[in-house]
């Protein structure tokens, strides 16, 4: 009954810490794709966002792309086993925000 407990409570914070890294990439998705926006200004708030969930540890954020930016968020979850690593990744993407105007029909 304990490993049970154990194994359900590990599955819980594994799912937390996903969640968190896919809400924190899509906030920095958010902020590099707008018009004005650049992937340092993305970067900082997926960072930030992440950073305010302990549930994901040591979070890494990367942004790229051209015309589709794309942002990852990567981090470790908590593990109740001693000497387990659970990496979770979420990677998002979208196209960059840009005006344009209406051509000859």
């Amino acid at each position: 009954m304990g490993l049970l407990f154990l194994a359900l409570t590990q599955a819980v914070m594994v799912s937390v810490a996903r969640d968190v890294a896919q809400s924190a990439a899509e906030e920095g998705l958010r902020a590099a794709r707008a018009r004005q926006g650049t992937f340092s200004q993305g970067r900082a708030v997926a960072a930030s966002f992440a950073r305010r969930e302990p549930v994901l540890q040591t979070p890494a954020v990367t942004v790229s792309g051209t015309n589709t930016i794309v942002v990852r968020v990567t981090g470790r979850a908590p593990s109740l086993l001693p000497g387990v690593d659970i990496t979770v990744s979420r990677t998002v993407r979208g196209a960059r925000e840009r005006f344009t105007t209406p051509g000859p029909s």
